[in-house]
């Protein structure tokens, strides 16, 4: 459950059951009163109104990779993923002008030469 705190009738934050900051509001009588910086690294969107007043939301925090790089090529990569499988990426641009069939194959075979079984 979110609980909510207001601070000199100036800022409400919101905060959830494990402490973090969940949506923090900025309510300025006087708009030079206040110089609002940012701390730590924050992901978020900020929304200013006309009178002055911000509102920001926190994001979640993004999924992070779930795969160990094994080996990398010019086009792609080889990687491991933690449910204990391979992974092998490749991407050619359309601008290089290379042989798209030629390219990904040769690098897969590179790639797939370094896995040990």
């Amino acid at each position: 459950m979110d609980k909510t705190i207001f601070i000199g009738g100036h800022s409400a934050i919101t905060i959830n059951e494990e402490k973090k900051v969940v949506n923090a509001q900025f309510l300025p009588d006087d708009q030079d009163a206040f110089i609002l910086e940012q701390s730590g690294i924050t992901h978020g969107q900020m929304q200013m109104f006309r009178n002055g007043s911000m509102y920001y939301v926190a994001c979640k925090p993004r999924r992070r990779a779930n795969s160990t790089l094994l080996r990398k090529a010019a086009h792609g990569r080889l990687s491991a993923t933690k449910d204990d499988a391979y992974q092998l990426t490749l991407k050619v641009f359309k601008r290089e002008g290379l042989n798209v069939n030629e390219t990904m194959r040769r690098e897969a075979f590179e790639l797939l030469d370094s896995v040990t079984l």
